[in-house]
């Protein structure tokens, strides 16, 4: 196939469908996740035994945010405006509130500079179909990987199953950055409610220089700005011990915001978490 023949979408007329709980939930459960039902709230499995609201701004009643199966060591949901009071932890988020003023005229001028200079070296589409990540996905996602070294390198036939995966319910959206008709990277989200979520970003290491990161930011934020009920979008926990990353999402527009949360575990469990992974316990409690 040649690298010319994929099917995208101009991001002009991209949109970004909002899901309810239920249905992001299914779309979870549909793509291999475990997912379960307590309360008339969905939570999915993070790690084997612990529990978290399947997205971070679930905003559950303190009645609803109870043990939401008998064997697991621990659960975390954020709390509604009217139990925020019964919070002890919260959740570090990078967030973003004001999304109707995230316009070309509102960013600094040097975002706005790299903006242009990067539109004369990079396309930005909506990959409406998964022939293209198929194709050339698996690349970027290893050429991320050797620059970052985050998580583990799956298999490319694994990878593939999870992009077709993906796309078959038709309830993400996936927008990439073409240079000279090559894949340089590329952004996958998803909205439930009134937030939209940045879920994961690749990036290949040659064309970093391009600002494809910013690039696709932008891009996808312009999708959420039209795209009702959203209101607000979320860019991850705040990885702290990653000072570029965190200095980047600054630099987008993002702040990190601790939200109410409700976090129980199971005796003695906490204390051997703090110790084993600090960070990872920062991100699960909002606590040192």
């Amino acid at each position: 196939m040649n690298k010319f023949s994929y099917k995208c979408r101009d991001v002009a007329e991209s949109f970004l469908i909002s899901l309810t709980e239920q249905e992001h939930a299914t779309w979870l459960a549909e793509r291999g996740r475990k997912v379960i039902c307590n309360k008339g709230r969905y939570w999915l499995e993070t790690y084997p035994g612990f529990y978290s609201a399947t997205h971070s701004m679930a905003k559950m009643s303190a009645q609803e945010a109870t043990r939401p199966s008998t064997f697991c060591w621990g659960f975390r949901t954020s709390l509604n405006d009217m139990d925020a009071e019964k919070a002890n932890g919260s959740i570090p988020l990078h967030l973003l509130t004001d999304i109707d003023n995230y316009t070309l005229q509102t960013r600094s001028p040097r975002c706005r500079n790299k903006l242009r200079n990067l539109r004369k070296q990079v396309r930005i589409v909506e990959l409406n179909k998964s022939d293209l990540l198929l194709n050339q996905g698996y690349d970027v996602l290893c050429s991320a990987h050797a620059r970052n070294g985050y998580g583990s390198l799956s298999k490319r036939s694994e990878y593939q199953k999870d992009i077709e995966k993906y796309y078959d319910a038709g309830h993400g959206l996936v927008i990439g950055g073409l240079v000279d008709g090559k894949l340089g990277g590329y952004l996958t989200s998803y909205a439930v409610g009134t937030t939209a979520y940045v879920d994961e970003v690749f990036l290949d290491t040659q064309y970093l220089r391009t600002n494809i990161s910013l690039g696709l930011f932008f891009e996808w934020m312009q999708i959420c700005r039209r795209s009702k009920p959203i209101r607000q979008v979320v860019h991850g926990l705040h990885a702290r011990e990653a000072t570029g990353l965190c200095r980047h999402k600054e630099e987008l527009g993002l702040s990190v915001v601790q939200v109410p949360t409700r976090i129980w575990f199971a005796p003695l469990t906490n204390r051997i978490v703090k110790q084993l992974r600090p960070h990872a316990y920062y991100r699960l409690t909002g606590h040192d």
